[in-house]
């Protein structure tokens, strides 16, 4: 158990040293999609005014089919590498964002216009460089967008001034939308990334703190079940030694050291109980899971208490739905049914009646039940009965309830109180019904 929480908690607390935003973010295939959807966006734009304008000549077909194909297998290999790879992902940004500049101003001159629509395209390089680079590196790619942009009007106007104002205006705007959208991303993302990276602090502060409680409750655990222990273990052999002792004594009359020597016989036998159960408690070890017919478990549990339960003159009812079976360890089953039987013996009165059901009213779980007459279990003595070491009965080890729900727990089900009225006390095991795989066999090594 030591173990296994310890490897729990090394799990949820292994972040990495080092956050990028793009981490599980944004990937490369995605930002490849939004370039391709801008894209074809962009080339069914001038489509859709040829009315006003000629129709694009026949490079810029073949220039935006290059376009096309090269971020599809950008897309593609994207996919290949990890999101958490940000070497890699930086060097795709960079190739992309050089291969955006050149390929807006290359469809600008092959559409043969002084007004494009292609140059809005040069707004995605900036909010590239944003997400994966620095405010400098922001600043740069902005700076060559509007580089771009004034060499297209320069351009337009054949390198000789005066320029149109409508154009200068133009670009104008232009430069400054790129400068201030790439600031404002950037200032952005960072305040996202400076959030996460607090986040991630917190979450490793949390994990540390719960580390620390895990490992204060696991001593305090071993501290209750140890006093528990010696408790229970001291009474016995204090009586054993003390009976003992009083029969080795020769000044006591034969029958007090016989009944010294079987007082000390009875407490042994109540000490070596009470280890077989802390034993069977605390170290159920491993477990084969095969199919188990549970008509025959309860015939064979019945079969065993019988004589037991005809010291109080008690009757026992079974009812087991027709071909109900259970996919678990068949012993630790028998032994589960075989304390809830003991219990609801010992707590009958004479000539009462006990019943135990077996149905599948929930689905995907068997519920078996056993009701047995006799008082209500008081209020106070209900909130611990399921607690090892909590007895109320005299003579009990308190680790009957405890045995039977570590074995429910193991089995994936539920044990519960499901009613408790004086005569109608109904202690439920609900197991659900696993299927087995062909000819398989299901081992589970639990330590403790």
């Amino acid at each position: 158990m030591q173990k296994q929480s310890d490897s729990i908690v090394e799990k949820e607390r292994r972040i990495p040293h080092r956050f990028s935003f793009t981490d599980g973010i944004v990937s490369r295939s995605v930002i490849g999609s939004v370039y391709l959807a801008v894209l074809l966006l962009f080339f069914s734009m001038q489509f859709a005014f040829t009315s006003f304008a000629p129709r694009p000549p026949l490079p810029v077909f073949f220039l935006v089919a290059l376009g096309v194909s090269l971020r599809v297998a950008e897309i593609m290999a994207a996919r290949q590498i990890p999101i958490q790879d940000d070497s890699k992902n930086r060097v795709f940004a960079i190739a992309s964002i050089a291969w955006t500049l050149i390929f807006s101003l290359l469809l600008a001159l092959l559409t043969r216009q002084p007004d494009t629509n292609y140059f809005g395209m040069l707004i995605l390089p900036i909010l590239e460089a944003a997400i994966y680079f620095t405010l400098v590196t922001t600043l740069v790619v902005a700076a060559l967008a509007a580089v771009v942009s004034v060499f297209w009007v320069t351009y337009v106007s054949g390198f000789h001034p005066p320029y149109a104002s409508g154009e200068i205006l133009e670009a104008s705007t232009l430069v400054l939308v790129y400068f201030v959208v790439g600031c404002l991303v950037w200032l952005l993302v960072n305040l996202l990334r400076d959030r996460e990276e607090r986040l991630l602090r917190q979450v490793d502060d949390l994990n540390a703190a719960r580390s620390k409680l895990i490992e204060k409750e696991k001593l305090a655990a071993i501290g209750r079940l140890a006093s528990a222990v010696a408790h229970e273990i001291r009474n016995p052999v204090a009586i054993i030694s003390s009976a003992l002792e009083t029969s080795a004594s020769t000044s006591i009359p034969p029958r007090e050291r016989e009944e010294m020597a079987r007082i000390a016989t009875l407490e042994a036998r109540r000490l070596e109980r009470l280890t077989t159960d802390f034993l069977t408690y605390a170290r159920p070890g491993s477990s084969v899971f095969r199919q188990v017919d549970v008509s025959v478990l309860v015939g064979y549990i019945v079969s065993i208490v019988q004589p037991h339960a005809s010291q109080k003159n008690l009757q026992i009812d079974a009812w087991v739905c027709d071909g109900c079976q259970l996919f678990g360890d068949e012993g630790q089953l028998q032994q589960a049914l075989l304390n809830l039987m003991r219990n609801a013996i010992e707590a009958s009165p004479q000539n009462a009646r006990i019943s135990i059901t077996v149905d599948s009213v929930t689905e995907g779980y068997l519920h078996i039940r056993i009701e047995n007459a006799g008082s209500a279990i008081p209020s106070h003595v209900v909130q611990h009965i399921f607690e090892p070491f909590f007895t109320a009965k005299e003579g009990g080890t308190g680790l009957g309830l405890a045995i039977v729900r570590s074995i429910v727990d193991r089995h994936r089900g539920e044990l519960m109180l499901e009613r408790n009225d004086p005569d109608h006390i109904v202690f439920t095991m609900a197991l659900p019904i696993l299927e087995p795989n062909k000819d398989a066999q299901l081992h589970l090594d639990t330590e403790f």
